[in-house]
């Protein structure tokens, strides 16, 4: 009964500190005010707020303090669960891959209207070097994170993108025709990634790879990029270690490594030759 009553203690504890965090969200909560506030010592409250970090629900800003992590800034209810799970998981094979490759390392889902929504990023420790502010969204169909995830749509979805759409230029490359767009993404439902040459901004390149769910629904986006010259010396390095990073985080979610593995069937377009992206 005693321990019953104490894991019932520690679920009450962990949602007290999440919805005074939520209240407190623009000025934060010091270590100290959530010990006090929750009436326990310190080193039980940095053990929790340790928790809460690792597993994505808190974050501890430069300031030293406590906030909700950033991700439910984009949500209009709960976002625990897969946002939460996923960057538990992706944070540290992400890390491993940057340390790996040299280059930066994004992590992106869709949005409700099918734009890009990066929810952490690993930038390399280069001089020179590919980064971005990962807050605002952005087109899906002009970056390789976006179109591995529209690609794996079911096409009803993919066909009512392309419909309501409107394909801007962005640069020589940008895919800006329904046709070509529809032809670009049957092919990387084909070969399983997909690649970006200076597509959104002249000079940042890079590939990405789908991470699937238990279902074999693609759930997430991991991407590489680089500046574009060092890009084409290593795109073959670059897309073998994405691939089997998001594998390794699809993994996590238990699905089915046929699934990963194995070309998808388009009913949409067959696989065409693909000139730069």
């Amino acid at each position: 009964m005693n321990s019953e009553a104490a894991v019932v203690k520690s679920a009450e504890r962990v949602l007290d500190v999440l919805e005074m965090l939520s209240l407190e969200q623009d000025r934060g909560l010091r270590l100290t005010d959530i010990a006090d506030r929750l009436g326990i010592p310190k080193s039980s409250a940095t053990m929790l707020m340790k928790t809460l970090d690792a597993r994505c629900y808190a974050a501890r800003g430069p300031d030293g303090r406590y906030r909700l992590h950033p991700l439910f800034q984009h949500a209009s209810g709960w976002v625990g669960g897969l946002h939460a799970r996923l960057l538990h998981v992706a944070r540290p094979v992400m890390a491993a891959l940057v340390e790996r490759t040299g280059e930066t390392c994004f992590l992106g889902t869709l949005s409700a209207d099918l734009q890009v929504r990066v929810l952490h990023k690993v930038v390399s420790p280069k001089e020179v070097r590919y980064d971005t502010d990962d807050r605002p969204l952005r087109p899906a169909y002009c970056t390789s994170i976006g179109r591995v995830q529209l690609a794996f749509l079911p096409p009803e979805r993919i066909e009512a993108y392309l419909g309501a759409t409107r394909l801007e230029r962005f640069t020589e490359n940008t895919l800006t025709t329904p046709e070509a767009l529809r032809a670009d993404l049957a092919a990387i439902r084909a070969r399983g990634f997909a690649e970006s040459i200076d597509t959104r901004e002249v000079g940042a390149s890079g590939v990405s790879a789908p991470i699937f769910g238990r279902d074999g629904e693609v759930i997430a986006g991991l991407n590489l990029s680089a500046v574009t010259q060092r890009f084409l010396s290593q795109h073959d390095s670059m897309r073998a270690a994405v691939v089997a990073a998001a594998d390794d985080i699809s993994a996590h979610y238990g699905a089915p490594n046929t699934e990963r593995r194995k070309p998808a069937r388009s009913e949409l377009a067959p696989v065409a030759a693909l000139g730069p992206v």
